[in-house]
């Protein structure tokens, strides 16, 4: 493969990343402009709102990213990690906005944001400084994998009782994936896996003794019985899915066209804005534009592989490649459960869904990346 400097790749990532932010403000608008005139009779106020809490925080937190010393970052991580920690758990105190029996927000009156947001990106910040602080011998040992055990605890304390259930597991993966490219010996890996697994299975277990009708076993449930032809038993649980499968189904190959997607009329297809807006963009740009859009994710994700793997410093290899892993496991999860290939969750599509914080938080993390770039 030929040598590309780490420079150039970081101006190819920031223009990958632009194109899938436009293209996801359009996406946005088409998907939400019946919703918006209904509620708001404005058919731009969704649009409007993208644009000032993510968009714009997000280009201000992106340039500030992409211009902030190395030393800084490494100096800043435990101040952050410490800050977004704090953050999140001040969910469980007044501040915290319940919305839909979830507790995932801070309300200060004149801003509303999700901390678990600011706290994953944070958390791999840390857990790549900490990772890239030892030597070869000291990673790979029982105590560092106890250590690294520990962090998850810590993460799964703070976010599954919000309940934050999605949101922790693909922070766990992307985290495992930072934990094996720093280059920890294989059966410390099968060690920290199967722990990992024993502990969610269990959790389970016992969550499914205790409450079979808490809404993750339902969940998961419904995953493992659902019959698209024959779903009486479950209809409205499977309500969203359905409904999904069919507006991905209806968009064949080449799609319906921009602005045409049924499925976001008469609220026939739930949160077309944002956990099923790759529904709507299958529905209006088919299989062609779905494959498009899982192509720009991936490039994205292979530059900021690449990108890493060109520094010289552990902890900003370490960092970029936590941060397009964080992302591209995101985008698995929000199309997999649409597409029954996981259970269904809640999870927006990076850079597309309606979510001013996760827009925004999205977009430093890029800087972030950017960033690294030169550090070659």
């Amino acid at each position: 493969m030929k040598k590309v400097s780490s420079l150039k790749l970081g101006n190819i990532f920031l223009w990958n990343a632009a194109a899938l932010l436009i293209f996801g403000l359009l996406c946005l608008l088409s998907a939400s402009m019946i919703i918006a005139k209904t509620q708001f009779n404005d058919p731009y106020y969704y649009l409007k709102q993208q644009l000032l809490k993510g968009v714009l925080l997000g280009i201000i937190g992106f340039v500030v990213a992409m211009f902030l010393s190395p030393k800084f970052y490494k100096k800043a991580t435990p101040v952050l990690f410490i800050i977004s920690l704090v953050l999140t758990i001040l969910v469980f105190t007044p501040l915290g906005l319940e919305i839909n029996g979830a507790r995932r927000w801070i309300d200060i009156g004149f801003l509303t944001f999700q901390p678990n947001e600011i706290f994953k990106v944070a958390f791999l910040m840390y857990l790549s400084l900490w990772l890239s602080q030892k030597t070869s011998t000291q990673k790979n040992s029982l105590g560092t994998v106890i250590a690294f055990l520990f962090f998850l605890a810590v993460a799964a304390g703070v976010m599954l009782p919000q309940p934050a259930t999605s949101s922790f597991l693909i922070l766990a993966a992307a985290a495992c994936i930072v934990y094996f490219l720093s280059g920890i010996k294989i059966r410390y890996i099968l060690i920290t896996i199967l722990i990992v697994g024993i502990v969610l299975g269990s959790g389970f277990v016992v969550l499914k003794k205790i409450d079979p009708n808490d809404y993750r076993v339902q969940r998961l449930s419904n995953f493992l019985t659902f019959n698209q032809e024959d779903d009486n038993k479950n209809k409205e649980a499977n309500y969203q899915l359905n409904q999904s499968l069919i507006a991905i189904g209806s968009g064949g190959l080449t799609g319906v066209g921009f602005g045409n997607a049924v499925s976001k009329y008469n609220n026939s297809l739930p949160e077309p804005i944002g956990d099923s807006i790759f529904a709507v963009i299958a529905q209006e740009f088919g299989f062609i534009g779905g494959v498009v859009i899982i192509i720009l994710y991936l490039s994205l994700f292979l530059l900021g592989i690449r990108i890493g793997r060109q520094c010289p410093d552990q902890f900003g290899k370490l960092l970029s490649y936590g941060i397009v892993s964080l992302i591209l496991i995101q985008v698995f999860v929000h199309i997999g459960a649409l597409t029954k290939i996981i259970p269904f969750t809640g999870q927006p599509l990076p850079l597309i869904s309606y979510g001013g914080t996760n827009l925004a938080i999205t977009l430093t993390s890029l800087g972030i990346v950017v960033n690294i770039s030169k550090w070659s």
